[in-house]
Protein backbone atom coordinates (compact mmCIF):
# COMPACT_ATOMS: atom_id res chain seq x y z
CA UNK A 1 0.00 0.00 0.00
CA UNK A 2 0.92 3.68 -0.84
CA UNK A 3 -0.18 6.69 0.84
CA UNK A 4 0.09 10.37 1.23
CA UNK A 5 -1.25 13.25 2.85
CA UNK A 6 -1.99 16.21 1.42
CA UNK A 7 -3.43 19.04 4.32
CA UNK A 8 -6.74 20.54 3.03
CA UNK A 9 -6.97 23.01 6.54
CA UNK A 10 -6.23 23.64 9.71
CA UNK A 11 -8.21 20.42 10.77
CA UNK A 12 -8.78 18.77 7.23
CA UNK A 13 -6.28 16.44 5.32
CA UNK A 14 -7.08 14.21 1.96
CA UNK A 15 -5.32 10.72 2.22
CA UNK A 16 -4.52 9.16 -1.39
CA UNK A 17 -4.07 5.32 -1.11
CA UNK A 18 -2.88 2.92 -3.77
CA UNK A 19 -3.37 -0.82 -3.09
CA UNK A 20 -1.61 -3.27 -4.85
CA UNK A 21 -3.74 -5.73 -7.03
CA UNK A 22 -3.46 -8.44 -5.68
CA UNK A 23 -5.13 -7.57 -2.35
CA UNK A 24 -8.30 -6.09 -4.64
CA UNK A 25 -8.02 -9.41 -6.09
CA UNK A 26 -8.62 -11.03 -2.75
CA UNK A 27 -11.34 -8.70 -1.90
CA UNK A 28 -13.25 -10.05 -5.10
CA UNK A 29 -12.79 -13.18 -4.12
CA UNK A 30 -13.93 -12.51 -0.94
CA UNK A 31 -16.86 -10.80 -2.35
CA UNK A 32 -17.68 -13.74 -4.18
CA UNK A 33 -17.39 -16.29 -1.83
CA UNK A 34 -20.58 -13.80 0.22
CA UNK A 35 -22.37 -13.27 -2.90
CA UNK A 36 -22.50 -16.97 -3.39
CA UNK A 37 -24.02 -17.35 -0.31
CA UNK A 38 -26.78 -15.06 -1.08
CA UNK A 39 -27.40 -15.82 -4.74
CA UNK A 40 -29.38 -18.68 -5.60
CA UNK A 41 -27.67 -20.16 -8.91
CA UNK A 42 -29.20 -22.86 -10.81
CA UNK A 43 -27.38 -26.16 -10.65
CA UNK A 44 -25.00 -25.13 -7.75
CA UNK A 45 -25.49 -25.78 -4.22
CA UNK A 46 -25.36 -22.04 -1.54
CA UNK A 47 -22.06 -21.27 -1.71
CA UNK A 48 -20.63 -23.34 -4.64
CA UNK A 49 -20.89 -21.38 -7.52
CA UNK A 50 -17.93 -20.14 -9.33
CA UNK A 51 -16.62 -16.68 -9.91
CA UNK A 52 -17.06 -16.55 -13.53
CA UNK A 53 -20.58 -17.83 -13.26
CA UNK A 54 -21.90 -15.59 -10.23
CA UNK A 55 -19.99 -13.11 -12.32
CA UNK A 56 -22.53 -13.47 -15.52
CA UNK A 57 -25.59 -13.83 -13.11
CA UNK A 58 -24.64 -11.03 -10.69
CA UNK A 59 -22.51 -8.68 -13.50
CA UNK A 60 -18.58 -7.85 -12.90
CA UNK A 61 -19.64 -4.23 -11.63
CA UNK A 62 -21.94 -5.38 -9.00
CA UNK A 63 -19.45 -7.68 -8.28
CA UNK A 64 -16.75 -5.21 -7.99
CA UNK A 65 -18.58 -2.86 -6.11
CA UNK A 66 -19.48 -5.43 -3.16
CA UNK A 67 -15.80 -5.95 -2.95
CA UNK A 68 -15.14 -2.15 -2.56
CA UNK A 69 -18.00 -1.89 0.14
CA UNK A 70 -16.04 -4.14 2.44
CA UNK A 71 -12.43 -3.77 1.54
CA UNK A 72 -11.89 0.02 1.17
CA UNK A 73 -13.09 0.97 5.33
CA UNK A 74 -10.15 -1.47 5.73
CA UNK A 75 -7.52 0.02 3.27
CA UNK A 76 -8.85 3.04 4.51
CA UNK A 77 -7.79 2.57 8.43
CA UNK A 78 -4.51 0.63 7.28
CA UNK A 79 -3.56 4.21 5.72
CA UNK A 80 -4.48 6.32 8.81
CA UNK A 81 -2.63 3.72 10.70
CA UNK A 82 0.39 3.91 8.66
CA UNK A 83 0.22 7.66 8.45
CA UNK A 84 -0.52 8.11 12.30
CA UNK A 85 -3.11 10.36 11.58
CA UNK A 86 -5.71 10.88 15.09
CA UNK A 87 -9.17 11.35 12.89
CA UNK A 88 -12.24 13.16 14.48
CA UNK A 89 -14.68 12.11 12.35
CA UNK A 90 -15.87 9.64 9.30
CA UNK A 91 -14.13 10.26 5.87
CA UNK A 92 -15.51 11.18 2.36
CA UNK A 93 -14.35 8.61 0.34
CA UNK A 94 -13.62 9.49 -3.66
CA UNK A 95 -12.66 6.09 -5.37
CA UNK A 96 -10.97 6.76 -8.58
CA UNK A 97 -10.18 2.96 -9.55
CA UNK A 98 -11.09 -0.52 -7.91
CA UNK A 99 -11.53 -3.29 -10.65
CA UNK A 100 -10.19 -6.68 -10.88
CA UNK A 101 -6.38 -6.69 -12.21
CA UNK A 102 -5.50 -3.50 -11.60
CA UNK A 103 -4.14 -1.61 -8.13
CA UNK A 104 -6.86 0.31 -6.37
CA UNK A 105 -6.79 3.64 -6.09
CA UNK A 106 -9.18 6.27 -4.25
CA UNK A 107 -8.63 8.70 -1.67
CA UNK A 108 -10.53 9.88 1.95
CA UNK A 109 -10.90 13.48 2.95
CA UNK A 110 -11.23 13.13 6.47
CA UNK A 111 -11.04 15.66 9.87
CA UNK A 112 -8.17 15.21 11.91
CA UNK A 113 -7.65 16.11 15.62
CA UNK A 114 -4.95 18.84 15.77
CA UNK A 115 -1.22 19.96 16.93
CA UNK A 116 -1.84 21.88 19.99
CA UNK A 117 0.98 23.31 21.48
CA UNK A 118 0.85 23.07 25.39
CA UNK A 119 0.03 26.22 26.86
CA UNK A 120 2.72 27.35 30.06
CA UNK A 121 1.84 26.77 33.74
CA UNK A 122 4.27 28.76 35.79
CA UNK A 123 2.70 31.75 35.68
CA UNK A 124 -0.82 30.69 35.90
CA UNK A 125 -2.64 32.37 39.03
CA UNK A 126 -6.18 31.66 39.65
CA UNK A 127 -8.35 33.15 42.54
CA UNK A 128 -10.11 30.46 44.51
CA UNK A 129 -14.33 30.88 43.96
CA UNK A 130 -15.86 32.20 46.96
CA UNK A 131 -17.00 29.48 49.54
CA UNK A 132 -18.18 31.51 52.25
CA UNK A 133 -22.06 30.93 53.09
CA UNK A 134 -23.81 34.58 53.71
CA UNK A 135 -26.97 35.12 56.14
CA UNK A 136 -28.51 35.69 52.46
CA UNK A 137 -27.90 32.55 51.73
CA UNK A 138 -29.41 30.69 55.41
CA UNK A 139 -32.38 33.61 54.79
CA UNK A 140 -33.08 32.20 51.07
CA UNK A 141 -33.31 28.14 52.40
CA UNK A 142 -35.26 29.39 55.74
CA UNK A 143 -37.60 31.46 53.00
CA UNK A 144 -37.65 28.63 50.55
CA UNK A 145 -39.04 26.09 53.22
CA UNK A 146 -41.83 29.05 54.51
CA UNK A 147 -42.82 28.94 50.86
CA UNK A 148 -43.44 25.59 51.04
CA UNK A 149 -45.89 26.23 53.88
CA UNK A 150 -47.42 29.10 52.58
CA UNK A 151 -51.36 29.66 52.47
CA UNK A 152 -53.29 31.96 50.53
CA UNK A 153 -55.10 34.98 51.67
CA UNK A 154 -57.32 37.38 49.29
CA UNK A 155 -56.08 41.09 48.95
CA UNK A 156 -57.87 44.54 48.57
CA UNK A 157 -54.95 45.70 46.48
CA UNK A 158 -53.50 45.36 43.03
CA UNK A 159 -51.90 42.57 41.91
CA UNK A 160 -48.28 42.18 42.61
CA UNK A 161 -45.25 40.16 40.76
CA UNK A 162 -45.71 36.82 43.27
CA UNK A 163 -49.29 36.80 44.08
CA UNK A 164 -51.92 34.38 42.57
CA UNK A 165 -54.94 35.89 41.10
CA UNK A 166 -58.32 34.13 39.72
CA UNK A 167 -58.82 34.71 36.54
CA UNK A 168 -61.46 34.13 33.48
CA UNK A 169 -59.90 34.11 29.93
CA UNK A 170 -61.10 34.11 26.33
CA UNK A 171 -59.16 33.76 23.58
CA UNK A 172 -60.06 34.39 19.89
CA UNK A 173 -58.32 34.43 16.80
CA UNK A 174 -60.09 35.78 13.58
CA UNK A 175 -63.42 35.82 15.70
CA UNK A 176 -63.55 32.02 16.77
CA UNK A 177 -63.08 30.87 20.79
CA UNK A 178 -59.48 29.01 21.44
CA UNK A 179 -60.15 26.76 23.98
CA UNK A 180 -56.58 26.02 24.46
CA UNK A 181 -56.39 29.58 25.67
CA UNK A 182 -59.50 29.88 27.17
CA UNK A 183 -60.72 29.23 31.36
CA UNK A 184 -62.94 29.97 33.61
CA UNK A 185 -62.10 31.11 37.55
CA UNK A 186 -57.87 29.99 36.81
CA UNK A 187 -55.72 30.52 39.84
CA UNK A 188 -52.69 32.17 38.02
CA UNK A 189 -49.41 33.02 39.37
CA UNK A 190 -48.58 36.05 38.39
CA UNK A 191 -44.54 36.23 37.81
CA UNK A 192 -42.09 39.12 36.56
CA UNK A 193 -42.63 40.14 33.37
CA UNK A 194 -39.28 40.66 32.55
CA UNK A 195 -37.99 37.61 33.24
CA UNK A 196 -41.06 35.66 31.50
CA UNK A 197 -41.88 37.90 28.83
CA UNK A 198 -45.41 37.53 29.23
CA UNK A 199 -47.98 40.00 28.09
CA UNK A 200 -50.56 38.40 30.27
CA UNK A 201 -48.33 39.10 33.84
CA UNK A 202 -47.17 42.25 32.22
CA UNK A 203 -50.98 43.46 32.12
CA UNK A 204 -51.72 41.84 35.40
CA UNK A 205 -48.99 43.46 37.44
CA UNK A 206 -51.22 46.47 39.00
CA UNK A 207 -54.61 45.14 37.77
CA UNK A 208 -57.47 45.11 40.68
CA UNK A 209 -60.47 43.06 41.15
CA UNK A 210 -63.13 44.00 38.84
CA UNK A 211 -60.71 45.31 36.01
CA UNK A 212 -61.23 43.78 32.30
CA UNK A 213 -57.53 43.71 30.85
CA UNK A 214 -57.70 43.28 26.38
CA UNK A 215 -54.78 42.95 24.62
CA UNK A 216 -53.11 40.31 21.43
CA UNK A 217 -50.19 37.92 21.54
CA UNK A 218 -48.94 35.59 19.39
CA UNK A 219 -49.34 32.10 19.90
CA UNK A 220 -46.49 29.87 21.22
CA UNK A 221 -45.42 26.89 19.26
CA UNK A 222 -47.60 24.27 21.23
CA UNK A 223 -50.84 25.61 19.32
CA UNK A 224 -50.35 23.41 16.40
CA UNK A 225 -51.91 25.35 13.16
CA UNK A 226 -52.52 28.77 15.04
CA UNK A 227 -49.01 28.56 16.26
CA UNK A 228 -47.25 31.86 15.35
CA UNK A 229 -50.47 33.97 15.02
CA UNK A 230 -52.14 36.74 16.62
CA UNK A 231 -54.67 36.21 19.26
CA UNK A 232 -57.10 38.37 21.06
CA UNK A 233 -57.61 37.87 25.11
CA UNK A 234 -60.11 39.58 27.11
CA UNK A 235 -59.26 38.37 30.56
CA UNK A 236 -61.53 39.22 33.82
CA UNK A 237 -59.66 39.54 37.18
CA UNK A 238 -61.80 38.10 40.20
CA UNK A 239 -59.66 38.00 42.91
CA UNK A 240 -56.08 38.56 43.76
CA UNK A 241 -54.41 36.46 46.72
CA UNK A 242 -50.63 36.99 48.85
CA UNK A 243 -48.71 34.28 50.44
CA UNK A 244 -49.07 34.41 53.45
CA UNK A 245 -45.67 32.60 55.01
CA UNK A 246 -45.49 30.99 58.58
CA UNK A 247 -43.27 32.45 61.24
CA UNK A 248 -40.33 30.58 61.56
CA UNK A 249 -40.91 28.74 64.60
CA UNK A 250 -39.81 25.82 67.06
CA UNK A 251 -42.97 24.63 66.93
CA UNK A 252 -43.23 25.01 62.75
CA UNK A 253 -39.60 23.55 62.61
CA UNK A 254 -41.30 19.89 64.98
CA UNK A 255 -43.73 19.34 62.55
CA UNK A 256 -42.39 19.89 59.28
CA UNK A 257 -38.96 18.77 59.87
CA UNK A 258 -36.67 16.24 61.75
CA UNK A 259 -35.53 18.97 64.22
CA UNK A 260 -36.66 19.95 67.67
CA UNK A 261 -36.13 23.10 67.63
CA UNK A 262 -35.55 25.96 64.72
CA UNK A 263 -31.82 26.42 66.74
CA UNK A 264 -30.55 22.66 65.40
CA UNK A 265 -32.02 23.37 62.04
CA UNK A 266 -30.37 26.75 61.53
CA UNK A 267 -27.42 25.00 62.74
CA UNK A 268 -27.65 21.80 60.47
CA UNK A 269 -28.72 24.13 57.11
CA UNK A 270 -25.44 25.89 57.95
CA UNK A 271 -23.49 22.93 57.78
CA UNK A 272 -24.70 21.92 54.99
CA UNK A 273 -24.50 24.92 52.82
CA UNK A 274 -20.87 25.47 53.90
CA UNK A 275 -20.18 21.76 52.85
CA UNK A 276 -22.30 22.09 49.42
CA UNK A 277 -20.84 25.42 48.83
CA UNK A 278 -16.88 24.38 49.47
CA UNK A 279 -17.51 21.02 47.26
CA UNK A 280 -19.04 23.58 44.26
CA UNK A 281 -16.15 25.77 45.00
CA UNK A 282 -13.26 23.21 44.13
CA UNK A 283 -15.52 21.65 41.38
CA UNK A 284 -15.33 25.56 40.42
CA UNK A 285 -11.86 25.81 40.84
CA UNK A 286 -11.23 23.06 38.44
CA UNK A 287 -13.47 24.67 35.92
CA UNK A 288 -11.17 28.38 36.36
CA UNK A 289 -7.97 25.94 35.60
CA UNK A 290 -9.27 24.34 32.51
CA UNK A 291 -10.87 27.79 31.28
CA UNK A 292 -7.48 29.42 31.78
CA UNK A 293 -5.41 27.13 30.25
CA UNK A 294 -7.75 26.87 27.07
CA UNK A 295 -7.73 30.92 27.08
CA UNK A 296 -4.08 30.89 26.49
CA UNK A 297 -4.25 28.84 23.22
CA UNK A 298 -6.09 29.24 19.79
CA UNK A 299 -6.84 26.11 18.86
CA UNK A 300 -9.05 25.32 15.19
CA UNK A 301 -11.65 23.00 16.17
CA UNK A 302 -12.80 20.29 14.01
CA UNK A 303 -16.11 20.37 13.11
CA UNK A 304 -17.02 16.53 13.18
CA UNK A 305 -16.08 16.39 17.25
CA UNK A 306 -18.06 20.08 18.24
CA UNK A 307 -21.10 18.80 16.33
CA UNK A 308 -20.57 15.39 18.60
CA UNK A 309 -20.56 17.89 21.63
CA UNK A 310 -23.80 19.30 20.50
CA UNK A 311 -25.54 16.21 19.92
CA UNK A 312 -24.43 15.17 23.31
CA UNK A 313 -26.28 18.25 24.62
CA UNK A 314 -29.45 18.11 23.05
CA UNK A 315 -29.70 15.14 23.55
CA UNK A 316 -29.64 15.64 27.30
CA UNK A 317 -31.79 18.96 27.42
CA UNK A 318 -34.13 16.01 25.29
CA UNK A 319 -33.46 14.14 28.45
CA UNK A 320 -34.35 17.04 31.12
CA UNK A 321 -37.13 17.51 29.52
CA UNK A 322 -38.90 13.93 29.90
CA UNK A 323 -37.79 14.45 33.71
CA UNK A 324 -39.97 17.72 33.77
CA UNK A 325 -42.97 15.60 32.34
CA UNK A 326 -42.76 18.20 29.03
CA UNK A 327 -42.10 18.21 25.12
CA UNK A 328 -38.29 19.32 23.99
CA UNK A 329 -40.19 22.18 22.52
CA UNK A 330 -41.95 23.37 25.63
CA UNK A 331 -38.87 22.94 27.83
CA UNK A 332 -37.29 25.43 25.42
CA UNK A 333 -40.22 28.01 25.94
CA UNK A 334 -39.20 27.30 29.45
CA UNK A 335 -35.74 28.27 29.09
CA UNK A 336 -36.14 31.35 26.80
CA UNK A 337 -35.60 31.59 22.67
CA UNK A 338 -35.10 28.51 21.33
CA UNK A 339 -32.53 30.05 19.35
CA UNK A 340 -30.90 32.06 22.00
CA UNK A 341 -30.49 28.05 23.42
CA UNK A 342 -29.00 26.26 20.76
CA UNK A 343 -26.51 29.21 20.23
CA UNK A 344 -25.42 28.87 23.94
CA UNK A 345 -25.13 25.04 23.08
CA UNK A 346 -23.49 25.71 20.21
CA UNK A 347 -20.78 27.68 22.40
CA UNK A 348 -20.72 25.36 25.10
CA UNK A 349 -20.05 22.77 22.40
CA UNK A 350 -17.08 24.38 21.11
CA UNK A 351 -15.69 25.05 24.11
CA UNK A 352 -15.67 21.92 25.76
CA UNK A 353 -13.86 20.69 22.61
CA UNK A 354 -11.26 23.46 22.58
CA UNK A 355 -10.70 22.46 26.50
CA UNK A 356 -10.71 18.70 25.75
CA UNK A 357 -8.17 19.12 23.13
CA UNK A 358 -6.21 21.37 25.33
CA UNK A 359 -6.12 19.13 28.43
CA UNK A 360 -5.40 16.12 26.01
CA UNK A 361 -2.12 17.99 24.82
CA UNK A 362 -1.11 18.84 28.24
CA UNK A 363 -1.56 15.43 29.62
CA UNK A 364 0.67 13.88 26.62
CA UNK A 365 3.62 16.66 27.54
CA UNK A 366 3.26 15.46 31.51
CA UNK A 367 2.87 11.68 30.51
CA UNK A 368 0.09 11.61 32.17
CA UNK A 369 -1.10 7.76 32.44
CA UNK A 370 -4.10 5.63 33.04
CA UNK A 371 -4.10 2.38 34.95
CA UNK A 372 -6.87 0.13 36.40
CA UNK A 373 -7.35 2.29 39.49
CA UNK A 374 -8.22 5.16 38.53
CA UNK A 375 -10.19 3.38 35.81
CA UNK A 376 -12.23 1.71 38.52
CA UNK A 377 -12.49 5.15 40.84
CA UNK A 378 -13.47 7.17 37.49
CA UNK A 379 -16.50 4.13 37.13
CA UNK A 380 -17.47 4.66 40.67
CA UNK A 381 -17.53 8.57 40.50
CA UNK A 382 -19.80 8.37 37.95
CA UNK A 383 -21.94 5.83 39.87
CA UNK A 384 -22.17 8.05 43.00
CA UNK A 385 -23.39 10.80 40.40
CA UNK A 386 -26.09 9.29 38.63
CA UNK A 387 -26.90 7.22 41.51
CA UNK A 388 -26.50 3.75 40.13
CA UNK A 389 -24.62 0.54 40.99
CA UNK A 390 -21.38 0.77 39.90
CA UNK A 391 -21.00 -2.57 38.48
CA UNK A 392 -23.91 -1.61 36.02
CA UNK A 393 -21.84 1.66 34.84
CA UNK A 394 -19.00 -0.70 34.79
CA UNK A 395 -20.45 -2.79 32.14
CA UNK A 396 -21.55 0.02 30.27
CA UNK A 397 -18.67 2.19 30.65
CA UNK A 398 -16.33 -0.14 29.59
CA UNK A 399 -17.98 -1.50 26.30
CA UNK A 400 -16.09 -1.48 22.86
CA UNK A 401 -17.37 1.76 21.66
CA UNK A 402 -17.51 3.48 25.11
CA UNK A 403 -13.94 2.00 26.87
CA UNK A 404 -12.57 5.34 24.78
CA UNK A 405 -14.62 7.82 25.95
CA UNK A 406 -13.94 6.31 29.73
CA UNK A 407 -9.94 6.32 29.48
CA UNK A 408 -10.24 9.97 27.82
CA UNK A 409 -12.45 11.27 30.66
CA UNK A 410 -10.56 9.38 33.23
CA UNK A 411 -6.82 10.90 31.93
CA UNK A 412 -8.08 14.65 31.83
CA UNK A 413 -9.72 14.18 35.33
CA UNK A 414 -6.23 13.26 36.26
CA UNK A 415 -4.82 15.77 34.48
CA UNK A 416 -6.64 18.37 36.37
CA UNK A 417 -5.78 17.24 39.80
CA UNK A 418 -2.02 17.27 38.44
CA UNK A 419 -2.54 20.65 37.21
CA UNK A 420 -4.17 22.16 40.33
CA UNK A 421 -0.96 21.21 42.14
CA UNK A 422 1.30 22.94 39.75
CA UNK A 423 -0.78 26.33 39.49
CA UNK A 424 -0.83 29.09 41.98
CA UNK A 425 -4.56 29.47 43.89
CA UNK A 426 -5.13 32.59 45.26
CA UNK A 427 -6.69 32.10 48.74
CA UNK A 428 -9.16 28.85 49.51
CA UNK A 429 -11.18 27.47 51.74
CA UNK A 430 -10.04 27.13 55.45
CA UNK A 431 -7.63 24.22 56.75
CA UNK A 432 -11.16 22.67 58.29
CA UNK A 433 -12.50 21.98 55.26
CA UNK A 434 -12.62 18.40 55.44
CA UNK A 435 -14.42 18.74 58.60
CA UNK A 436 -17.53 20.11 56.84
CA UNK A 437 -17.57 16.83 54.48
CA UNK A 438 -21.33 15.70 54.40
CA UNK A 439 -22.10 12.55 56.23
CA UNK A 440 -22.64 9.91 53.62
CA UNK A 441 -24.89 7.87 55.78
CA UNK A 442 -26.91 11.04 57.02
CA UNK A 443 -30.95 10.92 56.76
CA UNK A 444 -33.18 11.12 53.53
CA UNK A 445 -34.25 14.55 54.84
CA UNK A 446 -31.74 16.84 55.92
CA UNK A 447 -31.82 20.63 56.47
CA UNK A 448 -30.83 21.52 53.45
CA UNK A 449 -32.97 18.78 51.80
CA UNK A 450 -36.67 20.47 53.59
CA UNK A 451 -36.09 23.65 52.70
CA UNK A 452 -34.79 22.69 49.01
CA UNK A 453 -38.12 20.87 48.36
CA UNK A 454 -39.78 23.90 48.24
CA UNK A 455 -38.45 24.99 45.23
CA UNK A 456 -37.31 22.01 43.72
CA UNK A 457 -33.42 23.11 43.95
CA UNK A 458 -31.43 19.93 45.36
CA UNK A 459 -28.99 22.41 47.56
CA UNK A 460 -26.94 19.28 48.49
CA UNK A 461 -26.57 17.29 45.10
CA UNK A 462 -22.93 16.30 44.29
CA UNK A 463 -21.15 18.87 42.40
CA UNK A 464 -20.74 18.67 38.73
CA UNK A 465 -16.84 18.26 37.37
CA UNK A 466 -15.87 20.74 34.70
CA UNK A 467 -17.05 19.82 31.38
CA UNK A 468 -14.14 18.35 29.41
CA UNK A 469 -16.15 14.78 29.03
CA UNK A 470 -15.26 12.78 25.91
CA UNK A 471 -17.82 11.63 23.41
CA UNK A 472 -15.64 8.66 21.86
CA UNK A 473 -12.17 8.26 20.48
CA UNK A 474 -12.11 8.94 16.60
Amino acid sequence: MQTTVERVDDTKVTVQITVESERVEEAVEAAASRLAEQVNVPGFRPGKAPRRVLESRVGKDALAQEAAQHALPEFYREAVQAEQLHVAGQPELDVETFEPGQDAVFSATVEIVPEVEPPDIDDLQIPHPDWEVTEEDVTAQLDNLRQRFAELETVSRAADVGDYVKITVTAEHDGQRIEDASGEDMLYHVEDPQQSNSELDRQLVGAEPGNILKFSETLADDFGELAGKEADFTVIVKEAKAQRLPELTDEFVEENTEFDTLAEFDAELRRQLAAHKREQARTDLRSKVVEALADRVEVALPESLVQQELQFRVQRLSSEAEQHGVSPDEYLQMMGDSEDVFSQLDQQARATVKSQLVLDAIAKQMEVEVDRNDLESEVYRQAQRMGRDPQEIAQLMTQDDRIGALISDTRRRKNIDRLLESVQVLGGPPADDADLEEDPEAGARTAAMAAAEATGDDQTGEAGEPDTHARGEG
